[in-house]
């Protein structure tokens, strides 16, 4: 080969190696983090005892709610030495039930005056898993204790579960009805449950059936917030009460509020409201229930409303009294489900929770994928620092990454390259063409 050749490969190879330098660039600046586009950081001090590279948890606060997504989409850990972001996984311990029932036939069914109502569920086959049941009946307003006994053989008996309780309450007039028949008990694989319900000198109960189910449940988990009571408005026209509640901070995400009641023996319906400004509100319950019943018939109580998850900051509960003096609420109590992001740190590294930029997306991380495999139980619990201001934020339009500010250059360094080898290997084979000696002239 000659050297003219060798040169053109050499200025080949270098104009190839610089147009995967430039691409190298752009693949790297798109990965970036760009600090500039996050308003607030949190430091985030690392448990002393860690010791090696291992899952550490953090709880967002409420500074973090207040100044974050609602989603907390834009939530970005950081590694301060090189600003790479650190993987992360949002968990919201919503919890989970998963209930499968369990075919049964009922037989047996008596009851002995004065005492008890009885009746045998055959699980046919056995081997079966179940570890609740649900009485179906027609009766109201009772209360009663339930005992569970199992058997293999339906001769030889033992107690299950002993001291369940099943109960109905039931207002006609106002359309209210606080009811449960279902009894729990541990995992059991018998073929026979004996259901005694106790009566006592009460009527029997209208016992048309019963449903065995197998029920696997992992329990949420709550996060509770203080609550204010700043207003309590007195309302002669509805006959109400209207107690506005601060939780201080926007952008908490609860799904309950529990109040405090020094009352025994009421019935009174709400009606929740939301704002966040304390001045437009939005109707959250149109209508629920309060309760506390401690008679020698009946003892329930219900002091708290449930609702989809919310992130206001006030709410507007009014009660409505009727003719009954009004309640002695003596506080209340926001609470909604835990939320923990789950990280891999380093000991020696030094790391940043950046939040408070709305235009940002959820991030994808292979984490989240690989998640369900990993012992996540009882982990080291990392703090946050202070509420901080990020000096790098720009009130500018977020920068664009690289390839969005500039999206002809990936496809004009791809052609040029194309170009380059092109022109080279048609002027290599030309020369290649040319020291080649002449195809030997054909026999006349």
């Amino acid at each position: 080969m000659g050297s003219g050749v060798r040169s053109r490969v050499k200025l080949t190879v270098a104009l190839v190696a610089l147009m995967a330098t430039l691409m190298l660039a752009v693949v790297q600046a798109q990965g970036e983090f760009p600090i500039q586009s996050w308003g607030f950081f949190k430091d985030i001090p690392l448990p002393n005892a860690l010791a090696e590279t291992s899952l550490i948890e953090i709880e967002p606060d409420n500074e973090v709610f207040a100044h974050a997504t609602p989603a907390l989409s834009d939530l970005r850990i950081v590694e301060n030495d090189s600003q790479p972001e650190v993987p992360y996984k949002l968990l919201v311990e919503r919890g989970e039930q998963r209930r499968e029932s369990v075919p049964v036939t009922m037989r047996d069914l008596g009851h002995i005056p004065s005492q008890e109502t009885s009746f045998i569920l055959d699980l046919n086959p056995q081997g079966s898993q179940h570890n609740e049941l649900e009485i179906d009946t027609q009766s109201h307003n009772f209360q009663r204790e339930v005992v569970v006994e199992g058997s293999e053989d339906a001769d030889t008996w033992r107690v299950l579960g002993l001291g369940g309780q099943i109960f109905d309450f039931t207002i006609a007039k106002q359309g209210f009805v606080s009811r449960n028949t279902r009894v729990t008990y541990p995992d059991s694989t018998v073929r026979y449950l004996k259901i005694r319900i106790n009566d006592g000198e009460l009527p029997p109960l209208e016992v048309a059936g019963a449903v065995v189910f197998f029920t696997q449940e992992i329990k949420s988990r709550q996060t509770a917030y203080t609550v204010d009571i700043p207003e309590r408005i007195e309302d002669p026209v509805e006959k109400a009460t209207k107690l506005v509640l601060d939780l201080g901070s926007p952008g908490l995400p609860t799904n309950r509020i529990t109040l405090n009641i020094s009352q025994d023996n009421f019935y009174r319906q709400i009606r929740l409201e939301g704002s966040d400004d304390h001045r437009t509100w939005n109707l959250i319950r149109r209508s629920e229930n309060l309760f506390n019943f401690n008679t020698p018939k009946f003892a329930s109580s219900q002091l708290s409303v449930g609702y989809p998850e919310s992130r206001h900051r006030y709410f507007r509960l009014t009660v409505f009294n009727e003719d009954d003096p009004p309640l002695p609420v003596t506080g209340a109590e926001a609470s909604g489900f835990l939320r923990k992001l789950i990280f891999h740190a380093n000991p020696e590294g030094v790391y940043r929770l950046y939040y408070g930029n709305p235009s940002a997306e959820a991030p994808s991380y292979e984490l989240e994928h690989l998640f369900p495999y990993l012992i996540t139980d009882s982990l080291p619990v990392a703090g946050l620092g202070d509420h901080t201001t990020n000096p790098a934020f720009t009130l500018r339009e977020p920068i664009k990454p690289f390839t969005e500010r500039y999206p002809w250059l990936l496809s004009t360094v791809v052609a040029l390259a194309a170009l380059i080898i092109g022109v080279f290997l048609t002027s290599l084979f030309r020369q290649i063409k040319n020291m080649l000696p002449p195809p030997p002239a054909r026999p006349e």
